[in-house]
């Protein structure tokens, strides 16, 4: 982070266990949006993951303990947050591919299935609204009725 922004450490009181910190939440953050389809008990991480913890990371430090709200959006640091963000989420849905630093493919997950149900094109039956605000989906009960019969 000190690498790619160094007025971090030279206008701050910013300590490297603060740095490390961050660190770890953005790789925590990275690793619970990847983990369907990466192990992510990685050798050594892919290059790519790297960049992103530290893009945000930085973001983080910056937002949380060095700019204002104001300076923050001129900075161009909220675009490069989003950016870091979306691109986790390309890793995360395997429309972008990890590498090694050598530029081999790291292999996505093979273990892991989507869990799916049968009544998945219908509403709700049940949901956290408040009581009585339930809904009944008349195709779902029809279909079920019909399915009985048989």
């Amino acid at each position: 982070m000190l690498a790619a922004e160094p007025m971090v450490g030279s206008l701050t009181t910013i300590t490297s266990a603060h740095l490390a910190q961050f660190a770890d939440d953005a790789e925590a953050l990275i690793d619970g949006r990847i983990v369907r389809n990466y192990n992510v008990n990685f050798s050594s991480a892919p290059i790519q993951l790297v960049a992103l913890a530290t893009d945000l990371a930085l973001y983080n430090v910056l937002a949380k303990r060095i700019f204002t709200q104001e300076r923050l959006q001129q900075s161009g640091c909220v675009d490069r947050f989003k950016e870091s963000m979306l691109e986790v989420q390309k890793v995360a849905d395997g429309s972008s591919i990890l590498t090694t630093s050598s530029g081999d493919i790291i292999a996505a997950r093979t273990e892991v299935a989507e869990l799916d149900s049968n009544t998945r094109t219908y509403l709700q039956t049940f949901h956290e609204g408040p009581i009585g605000s339930e809904v009944q989906d008349k195709d779902k009960i029809d279909d079920l009725l019909s399915d009985r019969e048989l």
